[in-house]
């Protein structure tokens, strides 16, 4: 009955439009009531979904990309990504996931990435001669290496759920993000070398011309060695890394002379809504993660797998296939939050790592950010580069096919994922 309560009543918020948060809260307000349940659990648990030191780092990592946006530290990096490796097939769409990869490296938002780093790398690209649809298309998948590549939000809420080291999450998320970048710079390659698409190229850069270049992102360049380097060597937790980052961002900002009080407010005001935006999801999916827990959901779904087989790769086909399909409905934070815990039940049910799974299941739902009809950075992108969202979801379509290749790839080799934890100690 409860179970009933709960599922009927959520899908038919979300059907009408219901913003995931009180589509959450409003369902399991519903079913506390039919179970006869004390309605106080709610206010308890909206508290307990928020309430985690690993969550601090959120606002913070967000933070640190608006900063970069709005001070030219993301054109810095931009620039020295064009003069390294523009004049190769493809120009600038390989340069757009270089820079993405570089900026992932500090702010670990696919959104501050489509927003910002986005508006620069479209608008290069359009003066260039590039077709719009192209460099929109390659602007909205590379943004979604900035949450696999660490820092990264999404690992941060998936280690907070699951009560993982955020740490293994994020040296964990470094090959990855890497394979990522290359599958789609191999991609252009293809489609330059073919004709797909004209891809007008930059004549190589001197010597003198790339130093350049680099003495002027030097500074911003540090900033993913500074910030992961300190989590590595142990000076900062990934919390307190998200306050260095900020610190170091802000830095750089002034030393650039990038930063206003106006674009200080701006940076705050869009951190202040992001943040509220993400934690209030937390907080009220918390009473619905509990709700799915006291109704046996986990074990339901395992047993209904088992029935079907114990095999664990086709359970892990079955859970890749699953997120990408959820991918299509829901943002990727709502999903992350809904499924980690019925994911880490069946995780441990088959002996699957606990940092393998949350790589896979970050990276699946990062591919549901271009996955229409719900895909967050198609939205941005379209609006970034004023074209229409059907037009844009025609462009991304053919690059799906490397970031599900890479997914399924990462799916079954967890020694690429776990090679880099393994070696900084990670005992599984």
């Amino acid at each position: 009955m409860g179970l009933a309560v709960l599922l009927i009543s959520f899908f038919s918020l979300i059907v009408i439009q219901c913003p995931i948060s009180f589509a959450l809260l409003i369902s399991s307000i519903l079913t506390l009531w039919a179970k006869s349940l004390p309605l106080t659990m709610i206010p308890q648990n909206l508290m307990g979904g928020a309430e985690s030191f690993t969550l601090l780092a959120v606002p913070f990592y967000i933070l640190a990309g608006e900063i970069m946006n709005v001070s030219g530290i993301t054109e810095r990096i931009f620039n020295f990504a064009m003069s390294l490796i523009g004049h190769i097939r493809g120009g600038l769409g390989h340069v757009n996931v270089l820079a993405s990869m570089i900026f992932a490296g500090i702010s670990g938002s696919a959104s501050a990435d489509a927003a910002g780093l986005g508006r620069i790398e479209i608008e290069a690209m359009r003066k260039e001669g590039y077709n719009i649809p192209f460099a929109a298309a390659i602007t909205a998948v590379s943004s979604t290496i900035g949450p696999i590549i660490p820092p990264s939000i999404h690992l941060v809420i998936f280690g907070a759920i699951a009560e993982v080291s955020v740490v293994d999450l994020f040296m964990a998320g470094i090959i990855p993000g890497i394979l990522m970048g290359l599958a789609l710079m191999v991609t252009i390659y293809i489609m330059a070398v073919t004709g797909m698409e004209h891809c007008p190229t930059r004549p190589r850069q001197q010597l003198g011309e790339i130093w350049r270049s680099f003495r002027r992102a030097s500074f911003s360049l540090l900033a993913p060695i500074i910030i992961l380097g300190g989590i590595l060597i142990g000076v900062v937790t990934p919390t307190e890394a998200g306050v260095l980052a900020v610190l170091y961002t802000t830095l750089l900002g002034l030393m650039y002379r990038g930063l206003s009080r106006e674009k200080i407010v701006r940076a705050l005001t869009n951190t202040v809504r992001s943040t509220a935006v993400v934690m209030f999801l937390l907080a009220t999916a918390k009473s619905f993660a509990w709700l799915i827990t006291v109704e046996r959901v986990p074990e339901i779904l395992t047993e209904v797998m088992f029935q079907f087989t114990n095999n664990k790769s086709a359970i892990l086909v079955f859970i890749c296939i699953g997120l990408l399909l959820i991918g299509t409905v829901e943002s990727a934070s709502a999903n992350l939050i809904i499924v980690t815990p019925i994911l880490v039940s069946i995780a441990l049910t088959l002996n699957i790592d606990l940092v393998h799974l949350g790589l896979v299941t970050v990276f699946a739902l990062m591919i549901g950010l271009i996955t229409p009809p719900i895909g967050t950075s198609l939205y941005i992108v379209a609006d970034v580069a004023s074209i229409s969202f059907e037009r844009l979801v025609r462009a991304v379509l053919i690059y799906l096919i490397p970031m599900i290749v890479v997914l399924f790839l990462l799916a079954f080799t967890p020694d690429l994922v776990l090679l880099i934890p393994r070696l900084l100690g990670y005992a599984e």
